[in-house]
């Protein structure tokens, strides 16, 4: 693969670092403002809803130079972290201020991964499409491991200005890395049409003619609704139902990304169709989900959590690389985002009805319900005939 390729993966890795070191930080704060899973749950729910801002920021990846989309999207992040630490460095921590500032930095964030997943295309051949993608999602993984691992042991030293402090000097990283291969990747952009090609919506269109990203997204809103909650009760589980700390939060977040880079490996090794992969997969994913919630111990916990992360790695890397390696150049970035749009539609409410659940019937019992509810539709779905393209 290209050298270029390999400058853009050295600076996302660093800004996931950065992250990441802020992720654990953020989601710490939130539960120890709010003491509560209801609101835990409802709050990430909403921040959730932001992925519908894909049908934009994919739109504006493919009408304009996708270096320059990140190098801007860098440079707001760093303004917001940089004023946001100088805030918080003088003053306590509110809740509507801290929810404030996460919703500045987010929605700024969304317009970075469309950009990103239309540009590697662009850098990399064809055939080292499912590499490429599986380096960029496993540096990501290990960046992310770091992250959690040195952010869960500094929690307890570090205040959240000091995290946002790190975060920009990161994301200061990133927009060097970005600013070289923009320098060296000359990219020309597709003219302007005056058909519905054009047209912001013509992901959803490309979407609707394709069976099969048709039946991923379909499976994708009942399994998102169902799991939701998993990803927004992370927290919450390792406090009340583990009774542990910031430490064994930071190695159960570890071990679920040690269990997407295994993915990414056995996405490439498994050589089966795409809907027996997602079936595979997702039933992993929700049998762990079970053993999670009946041997609720760290070890067990850990152990799942692995497991956990083996399927949605394998999964991830074969529908990112269906997508860049069969749809048009010039309508790339919009089908990427109606993608993470559709997929993640019900995600929001998911996380929302987990915590509202999780009052009458605790985090265990929202766990149960939904994974029961995940293998269910699993079974449908297999007697469902899906045409794949070669």
């Amino acid at each position: 693969m290209k050298r270029i390729f390999y400058i853009l993966l050295a600076g996302e890795t660093v800004s996931d670092l950065g992250d990441n070191l802020f992720g654990i930080a953020i989601d710490w704060y939130l539960y120890s403002l709010t003491r509560s899973s209801f609101l835990v749950g409802v709050i990430s729910g909403a921040f959730s809803l932001l992925v519908l801002m894909s049908l934009v920021t994919g739109f504006v990846a493919d009408k304009h130079v996708k270096t320059q989309v990140m190098r801007l999207v860098d440079i707001f992040q760093i303004t917001i972290m940089v004023t946001a630490g100088v805030i918080y460095g003088h003053r306590t921590i509110t809740l509507i201020p801290f929810i404030l500032i996460l919703f500045l930095t987010r929605i700024v964030g969304t317009f970075f991964g469309p950009a990103e997943n239309t540009l590697i295309p662009q850098l990399v051949p064809k055939d080292a499409l499912g590499k490429a993608n599986g380096l960029n999602q496993s540096f990501g993984m290990i960046s992310e491991m770091i992250g959690l691992l040195v952010g869960s042991t500094l929690i307890v030293w570090l205040s959240l200005a000091d995290f946002m402090w790190v975060n920009a000097l990161t994301f200061g990283i990133s927009l060097i890395c970005v600013s070289i291969v923009h320098r060296k990747h000359h990219e020309v952009l597709t003219p302007p049409t005056n058909d519905d090609s054009d047209r912001w919506y013509t992901g959803i269109q490309y979407i609707k003619r394709t069976p099969m990203l048709r039946a991923i997204i379909s499976l994708a809103l009942v399994i998102n609704l169902a799991l939701g909650p998993i990803m927004s009760l992370n927290v919450v589980w390792v406090r009340q139902n583990l009774h542990s700390n910031s430490m064994v939060y930071g190695i159960m977040q570890i071990a679920l990304m040690i269990g997407v880079i295994l993915g990414n490996i056995v996405a490439a090794a498994l050589k089966i169709p795409l809907k027996r992969k997602m079936i595979l997969s997702l039933s992993v994913v929700s049998l762990a989900v079970i053993g999670m919630v009946l041997l609720p111990n760290v070890l067990m916990t850990l152990a799942m959590r692995l497991l956990i992360g083996l399927g949605a790695g394998t999964i991830n890397v074969a529908v990112f690389t269906l997508l860049q390696s069969t749809t048009p150049a010039n309508i790339l970035g919009r089908v990427n985002g109606a993608m993470m749009a559709g997929t993640n539609l019900a995600l929001p409410l998911g996380m929302m009805l987990g915590g509202i659940f999780s009052v009458r019937l605790g985090v265990g019992g929202v766990y149960l319900v939904g994974a029961a509810c995940a293998l269910i539709t699993l079974a449908l779905f297999s007697h469902v005939k899906v045409s794949e393209p070669d």
